[in-house]
């Protein structure tokens, strides 16, 4: 954790009171102020039992978790209860911190969860939710105050642990940077190349990254280009998948925000204040269409590539569009879930429920 935040400067650093949160903080040579507000969820008689025993011991109490029925763990907090506790936690700090500050909390894995699902609005409980499991160690980077939640990064613990891999886990990865991105314009489905800082990103992240016995790509010159930097790293080949492209912005593409809004001022105004999901430019893509069609790609490339760990290398926009559809966003949330960065690292679990999210934009190394 501390490769992590090297270079990360906090304007204050906040702790649970539990030891294990408190030692975490010394380890990391981080000088924390122990708040007992950002404590685990209390689950009474339930303390230092495996799941197992819990279903023997307690089979109602386990069997009302699992479908979603409230119910006051081994006696202690029911999961409303403790959420309830997080968000006046949460709330309490926005009150009594300047906007603008850089907070790190050293907390558990219910709290961050609680924080991401109550903030995002998603839906379910315990192991019905659409997000992963966060992993011990993970860093979660969110921008909050009374009127904002936004997810920057989820469950990032590439620094502590190993990688999450194998057949039922795969891999986004957004491409490098081009020329249209550092002119601020929006790309869609027309070509065009990496700017020369992407070019360096691409081979960067070739060399940090490893364990995919197979790629595909979106066809499109940046996302081939950054798949194609992989492939020579690792000897693979990488495949075209036109279900990866990116969201079609039609008469948008090639403009700037501001030229959008100036020659599509009654579009603009429906889709991102009105809250109406058109298509983009006219005749282009809906933000719920390209997160349907990215599910459906995925979904088909694993299922035609059995026992593969796969990588798939595409664009920001569809990513983006795959996630909040993963976690049941519509489009009216999507500033709630920030949007990919080049050469981020996103990636989805296949399960018999559907996707989850394992973790999310997580940024070059």
């Amino acid at each position: 954790m501390r490769d992590r935040l090297d270079g990360k400067e906090f304007d204050f650093v906040l702790a649970s009171d539990l030891a294990r949160t408190l030692q975490t903080a010394e380890l990391a040579g981080l000088a924390a102020t122990p708040d007992p507000s950002w404590r685990e969820i209390d689950i009474g008689r339930w303390q230092g039992l495996t799941r197992d025993e819990v279903d023997e011991l307690y089979p109602e109490e386990s069997a009302a978790l699992r479908e979603g029925r409230p119910v006051q763990m081994g006696g202690g907090e029911s999961w409303d209860e403790f959420s309830a506790r997080v968000a006046v936690a949460l709330a309490a700090l926005i009150h009594r911190t300047p906007p603008g500050s850089r907070v790190l909390i050293l907390t558990h894995g219910g709290n961050v969860h609680s924080v991401v699902g109550a903030g995002m609005q998603v839906t379910g409980r315990g192991r019905t939710w659409p997000l992963e499991r966060v992993r011990n160690a993970s860093v979660t980077e969110v921008i909050a105050s009374q009127e904002l939640f936004h997810l920057h990064s989820y469950n990032d613990a590439r620094h502590a642990l190993p990688e999450p891999s194998g057949p039922d886990t795969v891999a986004l990865v957004r491409h490098g940077e081009t020329v249209a991105n550092r002119e601020g314009r929006w790309h869609g489905t027309t070509d065009g190349p990496l700017s020369d800082h992407g070019l360096r990103q691409v081979e960067r992240f070739a060399g940090s990254h490893d364990g995919a016995t197979r790629i595909f790509t979106s066809p499109l010159e940046r996302a081939r280009h950054t798949a194609e930097a992989y492939a020579r790293r690792h000897r693979l080949i990488a495949c075209l998948e036109p279900g990866l492209v990116e969201i079609d912005f039609s008469a948008w593409e090639g403009l700037t925000t501001s030229e959008i809004e100036q020659s599509f001022a009654s579009e603009w105004h429906s889709v991102f204040e009105g809250a109406a999901d058109l298509p983009r430019g006219g005749a282009g893509e809906t933000f719920a269409g390209a997160g349907l069609r990215m599910d459906r790609a995925i979904s088909t490339l694993a299922r035609s590539n059995p026992g593969e760990r796969l990588a798939l290398f595409g664009h920001g926009g569809s990513i983006w569009a795959l996630a909040a559809r993963v976690l049941g966003l519509p489009w009216p949330r999507y500033r709630s879930l920030g949007l990919p960065t080049n050469t981020s690292l996103t990636r989805v679990q296949l399960t018999s429920d559907g996707m989850r999210l394992v973790d999310y934009n997580l940024p070059l190394r």
